[in-house]
C-alpha cells in the first residue's frame, strides 16, 4: 500500500480482488473497500472464506461497465482506485478512466508493461498515441515498480509495471472532450500521415484549423503534444458547422 500512499482518510475501490491477495492489506489501512469482481465463482470464494474484514465489501460487477463516480458519491471522497489490470481489459477501461474531472484523489494500476510503456510515452516516440494523450493531459503518471515474470504466480509471458496516476491540477481546460477523442483518435488511427491528411475525413476544415491552432499542417499526429491537441480541439468546437453547397436555403 505504500507504493499508492493510501491513508486512513481514504475510501478504496479494487478492481479484480481475485484471492484478495491485495484486498486485505487496503482493507487495514482504508476505512471502506468495496472490490469489484467479474469472476463469481471467486466473488462466492472471498464471501466463504470469511476473512476479509466488515469494511470490505465484494460485489460482482464488470468495471468496463462501472459507474465509477457514482460508487464515489457512495463511498464518499476521497477516494483510491487499485487494480490489477489484464491486457484484455486495460486500455479501454483507461480510457474510461483518463478524463477531465477524475473522481478519485490517486489511481494505482499493475498493468503489462508495453500499457504502461504507451501511457508514460512522449511525443514523436514510437509508444506514443491515443493512451499517452489522455494519461498526459487529465494526469500526473510514474512508474512506481518494475516486476519480471519470476515474480508471479503463475508465471506470465510478459514484464509487468506498477504505475501511480495522480488528477492533474491547471491542466488544460478542453471545451468539448467528445471532439477532443475524435480528433486525437483521427490523428493516430493514419499516425504516418501528415495531419492536413489524417483529419480531412473525420474534420473536413482540418487545415484551416491547423492554421488557426498555430499548428503545421504537414506534422503528423504523433508529433503533437497534448497541449497543441487540446488546443486544435477547441478551435474544431469553436469553427461554425460547414455548410452544404448544394443545399437549398
Amino acid at each position: 500500500m505504500s507504493l499508492v500512499g493510501v491513508e486512513p482518510s481514504d475510501a478504496a475501490i479494487e478492481i479484480g480482488p481475485g484471492t484478495g491477495q491485495l484486498t486485505r492489506p487496503l482493507a487495514r489501512i482504508a476505512r471502506r473497500t468495496i472490490a469489484l469482481e467479474v469472476d463469481r465463482g471467486l466473488v462466492r470464494l472471498l464471501a466463504e472464506e470469511g476473512e476479509l474484514p466488515a469494511s470490505v465489501e465484494v460485489r460482482e460487477a464488470d468495471a468496463l461497465a462501472t459507474d465509477f463516480p457514482a460508487l464515489v458519491r457512495e463511498l464518499g471522497a476521497p477516494v483510491i482506485l487499485i487494480g490489477n489490470l489484464p491486457y484484455s481489459v486495460a486500455g479501454r477501461l483507461l480510457g474510461n478512466l483518463l478524463a477531465p474531472a477524475i473522481p478519485f484523489r490517486r489511481m494505482g494500476f499493475m498493468l503489462q508493461a508495453e500499457v504502461a510503456d504507451r501511457l508514460l510515452a512522449a511525443p514523436a516516440t514510437p509508444e506514443y498515441g491515443v493512451l499517452s494523450v489522455w494519461a498526459r493531459l487529465w494526469t500526473v503518471s510514474r512508474r512506481v515498480l518494475d516486476l519480471s515474470p519470476e515474480e508471479f504466480s503463475p508465471r506470465p509471458k510478459v514484464r509487468s509495471s506498477f504505475l501511480v496516476l495522480e488528477p492533474r491540477c491547471g491542466g488544460p481546460t478542453v471545451s468539448d472532450p467528445g471532439l477532443l477523442r475524435r480528433v486525437v483518435r483521427a490523428a493516430f488511427q493514419q499516425r504516418r500521415k501528415q495531419l492536413k491528411r489524417a483529419l480531412r475525413a473525420e474534420f473536413p476544415n482540418a487545415e484551416t484549423a491547423l492554421q488557426a491552432a498555430g499548428i503545421d499542417a504537414q506534422r503528423r499526429g504523433e508529433t503533437l503534444d497534448e497541449i497543441e491537441f487540446a488546443r486544435l480541439s477547441d478551435v474544431l468546437a469553436a469553427a461554425p458547422p460547414l455548410t452544404d453547397p448544394g443545399a437549398r436555403p
